[in-house]
């Protein structure tokens, strides 16, 4: 997979032109669209996020921590899926208990921050997926799923069934022991087939390891 998506000038190519700007959740644990992903809210800033977003009916965005942690400040790789809150409940001393589905994909052009240290981003939306039929070769990787989905039971994610191949290539991202440039390579293809491909010779390289 190529490293192209990562050297993409940030601004340059996009002066003049409006872009949505979208609040971002950067996150260790990497988000695919069509899964529900729990989160445990404690910062004010994302505090604050959540209430905006609910008032708004709106989403934000959530993006692979590159480098630094949850708390506090942290780069991001370049690639993000846009959630919707589909739940949420007030825990213990002020934690905030939210389920976010993933939604779509999107490309980070610029970042800001604003005055409570949240990050923003200026976003160009990536291409919806067409849903495909699931090839017929592919009972190797439904298998590998179903196997995955039962060792990761405790880990409160949440799947739609699979009825394309694009459910079936992000629900294996999601939950394959996957590098996390590998992860937003992933994230940036477009065809669905070529996506479970490069997921496919990942799995043959690791069994010749």
């Amino acid at each position: 997979m190529a490293d192209g998506i990562f050297k993409k000038p940030l601004n340059d190519c996009y002066r003049g032109h409006a872009l949505p700007q979208i609040p971002l959740f950067p996150l260790r644990v990497p988000l695919y669209p069509g899964v529900t992903l729990p989160l445990r809210i404690f910062e004010q800033r994302y505090l604050h996020l959540v209430s905006e977003t609910l008032k708004a009916d709106a989403g934000f965005g959530v993006v692979l921590i590159r480098s630094g942690g949850e708390v506090g400040r942290a780069s991001v790789w370049p690639l993000g899926v846009y959630v919707k809150i589909v739940d949420w409940s007030q825990g213990e001393e002020g934690l905030l208990h939210v389920l976010v589905s993933g939604q779509r994909r999107f490309r980070i052009v610029s970042t800001s921050r604003a005055e409570d240290d949240l990050l923003l981003g200026e976003v160009e939306w990536l291409p919806e997926e067409q849903p495909q039929p699931i090839p017929a070769d592919c009972d190797g990787l439904l298998a590998v799923l179903d196997e995955l989905k039962a060792h990761a039971a405790m880990l409160s994610l949440k799947f739609e069934p699979v009825e394309s191949a694009g459910a079936l290539s992000w629900q294996l991202a999601q939950l394959l022991p996957l590098d996390d440039k590998v992860r937003v390579e992933l994230l940036a293809i477009e065809d669905p087939l070529v996506r479970l491909a490069d997921i496919a010779a990942n799995l043959d390289r690791w069994a010749r390891e």
